[in-house]
């Protein structure tokens, strides 16, 4: 049976949750675009070998509602604070972080708290840097005004399966539990929320929320699809270059963006690094 989601107010903005098992030192999983915290599953199954692991839905995505935007303006600066204060309300003193695409933006208050941090996985994650160009989704749809209002009316299931079979081996779509679940949560405040928060992540502002990545000194495990046609290979090693500990970095032969659902050692090399 899958475990069943929380609740809270988290800095003004309702948020839905999953919290499992039992540790001093959880393990916080944050997610990307267009997912939710059920991309965290595998990890949640397996409390025995992990302890606590909680995964939030970020404001706008999964069962967490689009939020006021006088409160949380959906910005990258906004979902930072955000992350902030959920660390807080699940008393992570000390933690494991695991983060993949736009759960990137939990490294950025994670850096802030330096020590606390016990052990860390990204995965295929946004870079945090000025380096960084967008891939052209983003670049063409969703980041210019008027474009993303006119073309996210038909952002849906098809669509979404239609995209992502760019980035996997053979054209072959996602499997079909992964794009259900998209196609379940791509509401107008999802999709309200998507542009927010690629309108607001300009190269400074990316760059502004990693200048501090190498306070980050606990064991890493950067792990990446080989294939990722939006966050190319090489974005791995410059994330392992920034971060300030030792670092393991994993290429998976094949495997693209949601590398996860191409192949079950990507979980099955998150957990046991995280279980350490």
């Amino acid at each position: 049976m899958a475990p069943a989601r929380r609740t809270a107010t988290i800095a003004g903005v309702e948020t839905a949750y999953y919290d499992e098992g039992a540790s001093d030192v959880p393990v916080v999983c944050l997610h990307g675009n267009p997912d939710s915290a059920d991309m965290w599953l595998p990890l949640l199954e397996r409390t025995a070998q992990l302890g606590r692991v909680v995964a939030p839905d970020l404001p706008g995505w999964g069962a967490s509602p689009a939020p006021d935007r006088a409160v949380c303006d959906g910005s990258l600066d906004a979902l930072a604070a955000w992350f902030d204060a959920f660390l807080e309300h699940v008393g992570a003193e000390r933690f494991r972080l695991a983060v993949h695409d736009w759960g990137a933006l939990g490294l950025s208050p994670a850096s802030r708290r330096g020590g606390q941090v016990a052990r860390l996985v990204a995965i295929d994650v946004v870079p945090l840097t000025d380096h960084y160009r967008w891939h052209w989704i983003s670049r063409l749809l969703w980041r210019p005004p008027l474009v993303g209002e006119l073309t996210m009316p038909v952002f849906n299931r098809f669509t979404v399966k239609t995209l992502t079979r760019l980035q996997r081996p053979g054209l072959r779509p996602l499997p079909d539990a992964w794009l259900d679940r998209v196609g379940r949560d791509l509401d107008p405040g999802m999709k309200d929320s998507i542009l927010r928060l690629y309108r607001s992540a300009d190269p400074d502002v990316l760059a502004r929320h990693g200048a501090a990545l190498g306070d980050l000194t606990c064991p890493a495990l950067v792990l990446w699809g080989e294939r990722d046609p939006y966050v190319g290979v090489g974005h791995a090693e410059r994330l392992a270059g920034m971060l300030g500990g030792p670092v393991e970095r994993v290429t998976l032969p094949g495997a693209g963006h949601w590398c996860m659902e191409d192949t079950p050692e990507a979980m099955e090399r998150t957990a046991a690094f995280l279980a350490g």
